[in-house]
């Protein structure tokens, strides 16, 4: 069973992939972490790509679609969640092309929705503990004493990308990029919108959805 998730900004969408993950023995494919594990390397190749990094400059479909198809060639058989990927037509074309060759296809696409001004909260207002990572939000999941974690009493920290305006700069990257892969794969025949409620709420939706399959 090969799942992906697309969903704006803060919608939650890492969550239900490690739920997925933990229920039905599926792989978490994220692009991001790829690029990190190449960034770890001591080589050409992680050199080139942290330049460009750095830069600002755009990773090319390809060199990111070639990413893909190296990690599902060592395959996993309970099937894959494609967290971040694909992000464009294109990559979306060629995931097709990859997974047809491997005999395999794309089960479902999960669009996850969350309101903006929910989204926007849900960043501005996070809040993770250095030491033990829990994460907490000052709208919606407050620690018991203000800005200090439940668990070891240190200080939260706010990360430096948990801001308004970066927020901002995704969710019109999301709208650009992201939209036209709803319609896409709302074509297919293989689009289903979950609305994001609550955790448990949204991965019952999830579940309902996945065991019709």
């Amino acid at each position: 069973m090969n799942i992906i998730l697309l969903a704006p900004p803060a919608a939650g969408k890492g969550t239900m992939a490690e739920l997925l993950v933990e229920k039905y023995g599926l792989k978490q494919l994220s692009t991001g972490d790829l690029l990190r594990a190449v960034l770890k390397k001591d080589d050409d190749e992680a050199k080139q790509l942290k330049e460009k990094m750095n830069s600002g400059q755009l990773i090319s479909d390809d060199y990111i679609i070639s990413l893909v198809k190296e990690e599902l060639s060592s395959g996993n058989e309970k099937g894959y969640i494609f967290d971040g990927f694909p992000r464009t037509i294109t990559q979306a074309v060629e995931l097709e092309k990859i997974l047809s060759n491997l005999n395999q296809k794309i089960d479902k696409v999960l669009y996850i929705t969350v309101s903006k001004d929910i989204s926007l909260k849900r960043t501005i207002g996070r809040r993770v503990c250095p030491n033990c990572k829990k994460v907490y939000n000052i709208y919606f999941n407050k620690p018991k004493n203000e800005n200090i974690c439940d668990n070891c009493q240190n200080e939260l920290i706010r990360r430096d990308d948990d801001t308004e305006e970066v927020f901002l700069k995704r969710y019109d990257t999301y709208l650009n990029d992201t939209l036209p892969l709803i319609k896409y794969y709302e074509d297919k025949g293989l689009l289903e919108e979950v609305e994001n409620i609550d955790k448990q709420e949204t991965f019952t939706q999830i579940s309902k959805i996945l065991e019709e399959i």
